[in-house]
């Protein structure tokens, strides 16, 4: 008889004996015994006394296992000597273990508090104040281009409700459907967060819609950054900017446990800011390539990434824009730049609408001309409804009405990284820190703009400029706010 392993009773046997035995052929226990030092109680239990007998290796003897193990052995050497496609990839998958997500169950709303009280609140000031403002700053230009004075307002309007439902519903739904994979069974459940999910759809979406604006795209005010479905003109880049905080979001918590690798931790994310930004510039979109790339910068650094590689992506950034300036030569970022530095310099061609700009701001001194009372709007300021939105408020507000808006965007930032830090996952935490980035950072750039401290970079002021994708985009970011909020103590 033998066992599983293929030795009988008298193989056993003998390995018995091989192994009490060493090399002398003397018993160990018989060893032991003629020690003196054992025969003393107080150092019975002396562990440098029985080191000293030293054990043969288990083994079964080879005149008893040769003719047994002979069929087993002969594959095992041919095996090694010629490792065939299997025993690579083991060895290989080995050092390169598969990244597993960790699975975020969908909980209905029934099962979830309510949302942030104070965010919802200040995002309704925002929004109607937005709406007031940008009706009165488009006032002579609605009435020049559309013939009806009210034409962008009740454009905005309309979106406004829109994006207003739309926040309330995706505040209703948990965030995680994001993330759950979508390809499994009829009635079965997936067993991890591995898979095709609504992040990663997200994203690509978002970067066909930005290759067909570079073909089939709108031009407007040269720079073709629009396009037209279906009677509905939209700005893919805003849509980019969601999708890049969601999918970046997912990512960082994936393959947290294995952010000191190369390609885990720092290879995926390069390629995505990598491609986000490069199809922005491709439309000469630079508010946004800096946008995508700080929040990404941000979010890798929050999320864990190695600092020297956080630190690699910033030189790169800069050497990048250096080139663009002074290799390149790109006229574009040139005249942006000449702009910023001398704003009075060429008041009436290349820095008309920086000048401009501060020249409105100045007109409204402490308490402002009154609402509706502007004069810079009447065509003498470009753009007054949408990126220079701002002067007008400060026009007509004056300087407490400017500095009302900015401490909206103020409670706004404060309670959006109270979320962040509470949320009860990475991947709720680092979406509500991408969100109340974007808006924050684009609300800084914005005044920054309107104030000449930046250069110009035509980036719009959330809630108030003229834009139905990026008010749309907005809201519905925000609704995904409020959701990770329902399962936070703030």
């Amino acid at each position: 008889m033998s066992d599983n392993k293929g030795l009988s009773y008298e193989q056993k046997k003998a390995m018995y004996e091989q192994n009490i035995r060493d090399t002398d052929g003397r018993r160990h226990a018989d060893k032991l015994r003629d020690v003196p030092q054992l025969n003393n109680r107080s150092k019975k239990n002396d562990p440098s006394v029985k080191r000293n007998a030293q054990r043969i290796r288990l083994t079964p003897p080879e005149s008893m296992t040769n003719g047994d193990a002979e069929h087993k052995n002969q594959p095992e050497n041919i095996s090694r000597a010629e490792p065939g496609i299997a025993q690579r990839y083991g060895s290989w998958r080995e050092r390169h273990p598969k990244v597993v997500a960790p699975l975020m169950e969908y909980v209905p709303n029934k099962k979830r508090s309510k949302f942030d009280m104070p965010l919802f609140t200040v995002v309704l000031i925002l929004l109607v104040m937005g709406i007031v403002m940008m009706s009165s700053a488009s006032y002579a230009y609605a009435l020049k281009e559309e013939g009806n004075s009210f034409a962008y307002a009740q454009k905005q309007l309309v979106a406004a409700a829109v994006g207003f439902v739309i926040m309330i519903l995706l505040s209703r739904v948990d965030y995680h459907m994001w993330v759950v994979p979508l390809k499994f069974r009829k009635g079965q459940k997936p067993l991890n967060g591995n898979g095709l999910n609504g992040a990663m759809v997200f994203y690509f979406f978002s970067c066909m819609l930005m290759i067909a604006v570079i073909f089939v795209g709108d031009s407007v005010n040269d720079a073709r950054r629009w396009i037209t479905i279906m009677g509905i003109q939209f700005q893919p880049s805003e849509l980019l900017k969601a999708a890049c905080i969601i999918l970046m979001a997912y990512m960082l918590q994936k393959n947290y446990n294995y952010r000191n690798r190369a390609w885990l931790g720092f290879g995926k994310y390069w390629l995505v800011i990598v491609s986000a930004c490069a199809l922005c510039m491709a439309q000469r979109h630079v508010s946004a390539t800096i946008l995508i790339a700080v929040i990404i910068v941000v979010m890798m650094f929050v999320g864990g990434c190695k600092i020297s590689r956080v630190v690699s992506i910033i030189i790169i950034a800069a050497v990048g824009f250096v080139l663009l300036l002074t290799v390149f030569k790109w006229d574009y970022l040139t005249d942006r730049m000449t702009s910023w530095l001398h704003p009075f310099s060429d008041a009436g061609n290349t820095t008309y609408q920086t000048s401009q700009s501060l020249i409105t701001i100045g007109s409204g001194g402490w308490f402002g001309l009154g609402l509706g009372n502007s004069r810079q709007k009447y065509y003498y300021l470009p753009e007054s409804q949408n990126d220079f939105v701002f002067s007008i408020i400060c026009e007509e507000l004056g300087f407490f009405g400017g500095m009302t808006v900015i401490l909206l965007f103020v409670l706004f930032e404060i309670r959006g990284f109270i979320i962040a830090g509470r949320a009860k996952d990475k991947f709720g935490s680092l979406v509500a820190l991408g969100i109340t980035l974007q808006i924050g950072l684009q609300a800084i750039l914005n005044i920054a703009v309107a104030c000449n401290a930046i250069p110009n970079t035509g980036i719009s002021l959330p809630f108030f400029s003229y834009g139905r994708s990026a008010l749309l985009t907005q809201l519905a970011e925000v609704g995904i706010l409020l959701s990770i909020s329902k399962d936070t103590d703030t």
